[in-house]
């Protein structure tokens, strides 16, 4: 029986309780936000969006998140935080929440989403970029200082700054909503090299970025099985690919999206713009 989900917009305190508890499964106590603070955001412009399987009418899923102004002084919605209960990932889930999201900030005149993720997470990369058409021009070193939830304790919170630009030709050829331009990303040359095997790969030689059209950056697939048997391996992997994407961005370059062949690692895909 294929299981079918309904997306809910949530304002009500009771069924928040459904979201803190997706927030203490995926990032353990340390990571969940205080249900008062989740009312107060919400009934001040925010939103939170649930995921509810029909059968069992359980939350298994939410994404949340409130206005932002940039340094221009214009106006985003910073999506904060989504989950999805490891019971129903790959289920399309994610993609799904996002799209009521920016529906929702479309409905409130907005027209910008951002948020954050882990450089190393090239999977949840997939669908932030090649499935919604997200952009990244910036790179936050230790962002949020040390971070003692499951996912995020032991190594340096490195993130990305994605920009969603809700109505615009990339984003709308992600969504199928115009026509995709297609593109060359397999003719980019890999800028960094790595040994050993796919499940625990060392990175080895970087090369310069060079005045080309686009390259690519090899990314582990599973960061966090490699974490659970080696953190300074994963710590390797932090310190050389922030050095190579700082360097892009510096240099001109966009992260537009993600290549996964079938064995070997994944990569990034950076563009000039």
């Amino acid at each position: 029986m294929s299981l079918e989900f309904t997306y809910k917009y949530i304002d009500d305190s009771s069924e928040l309780t459904g979201i803190a508890d997706i927030q203490s499964l995926v990032w353990g106590e340390d990571g969940v936000i205080p249900i008062p603070l989740m009312v107060a955001t919400i009934n001040s412009g925010g939103n939170a969006i649930a995921a509810i399987e029909k059968n069992s009418d359980k939350i298994v899923g939410f994404c949340y998140g409130f206005p932002g102004m940039d340094r221009k002084r214009k106006p985003f919605i910073y999506s904060h935080m989504l989950a999805i209960h490891p019971d129903y990932r790959n289920a399309g889930i994610g993609k799904q929440l996002k799209l009521a999201q920016r529906q929702w900030a479309l409905d409130y005149g907005y027209d910008q989403i951002k948020w954050t993720v882990d450089p190393l997470e090239i999977r949840n990369g997939y669908l932030n970029l090649n499935k919604l058409g997200g952009v990244v021009n910036t790179y936050l070193p230790d962002y949020y200082g040390t971070m003692t939830d499951k996912i995020n304790n032991g190594i340096r919170s490195d993130r990305l700054l994605l920009e969603w630009n809700l109505d615009s030709g990339r984003v709308n050829q992600a969504l199928g909503i115009k026509k995709k331009v297609e593109n060359f990303w397999h003719t980019y040359r890999s800028i960094l090299h790595w040994t050993g095997s796919e499940n625990a790969p060392i990175p080895e030689t970087s090369f310069e970025i060079q005045d080309e059209q686009g390259f690519l950056l090899a990314i582990p697939k599973e960061i966090q099985r490699i974490k659970e048997i080696n953190t300074e391996l994963v710590k390797e992997w932090r310190i050389i690919t922030r050095e190579i994407m700082m360097s892009a961005f510096k240099a001109g370059y966009s992260l537009v999206g993600v290549i996964r062949p079938e064995t070997g690692l994944n990569y990034y895909v950076f563009e000039k713009q």
